[in-house]
């Protein structure tokens, strides 16, 4: 959801679409500028999520966040970023920040994975508390780190027993990336892989987007439920799953506007056994 005009009407918006669950940026997610969330807003943003019943709520992170790049400097300003969205989640209530993890930008997967490693270390330092850090899967386009779950699993076991780390599976990302969703073999092969290589345990959010691109495409485009490749048999069978249809699901499809939210929702419930 939007915040523009203040992070009070960003749940104004979710209640007009009949959100249970939301997510918001808390800056531009475009830019690496942020300015300070004013207490008041804080205070009338949980108030509201109270009053209508809005509970979890994710905050996600920039998109210019790199904590793999070749550059020092991305990478500091990465983990400023992160922590400065974890102390806002914090601040809001927000049972998780979601992030996607970067570019080792050509140096390879090990050097990337390591960064990664000692840029989430150093955001855990800095910022104490118990909001979590959600590792987004990635679609795997360019030299991106966090497309396979055995990449994931690599940084999530140098976190052994932080609960503090955890996955977010995007589905049109994972589809992107490789993972067969829209059959039954498929999809318990993908869980059995997402167990094996990361823990199941791990798993905290699904983001729910069909795919324009199509299996093992690596292109990151999403499309309105049941109108991509995945379609809608696929989104059933993740809905009943049992490890999957309890999870939170959020809605990043394409175009925002509140009757088409309204229809994306209408379609991911009725899959709901």
């Amino acid at each position: 959801m939007s915040i523009t005009g203040g992070l009070p009407k960003a749940v104004d918006r979710a209640v007009e679409r009949g959100c249970e669950a939301m997510q918001v940026f808390v800056s531009n997610p475009r830019g690496w500028k942020h300015s300070d969330i004013l207490p008041s807003d804080i205070a009338a943003f949980r108030a509201r999520c109270e009053e209508e019943g809005i509970n979890p709520v994710f905050v996600h992170t920039i998109y210019l966040i790199n904590l793999a790049a070749p550059s020092p400097e991305i990478r500091e300003r990465s983990t400023d970023a992160l922590v400065m969205n974890m102390r806002a989640a914090a601040a809001l209530g927000s049972s998780a920040v979601v992030t996607h993890v970067g570019s080792h930008g050509g140096e390879g997967e090990d050097i990337g994975i390591a960064r990664v490693v000692a840029s989430l270390q150093a955001a855990f330092a800095r910022c104490e508390g118990p909001v979590p850090i959600l590792l987004e899967t990635t679609a795997g386009s360019g030299n991106s780190v966090g497309h396979g779950f055995s990449q994931l699993g690599r940084i999530v076991k140098a976190f052994a027993g932080d609960v503090r780390l955890g996955l977010c599976l995007d589905t049109c990302h994972a589809f992107a990336a490789g993972y067969e969703l829209r059959t039954e073999q498929g999809l318990r092969e993908t869980l059995e892989e997402l167990e094996r290589e990361v823990g199941l345990e791990r798993l905290k959010l699904i983001h729910a987007n069909d795919s324009k691109g199509d299996l093992g495409s690596r292109l990151d485009r999403h499309e309105h439920i049941g109108e991509g490749k995945l379609g809608k048999g696929a989104f059933a069978l993740m809905a009943g799953h049992p490890a999957l249809g309890d999870l939170p699901w959020i809605l990043e499809t394409p175009g925002r506007s509140a009757d088409m939210d309204r229809e994306n929702l209408r379609r991911l419930r009725s899959f709901v056994p």
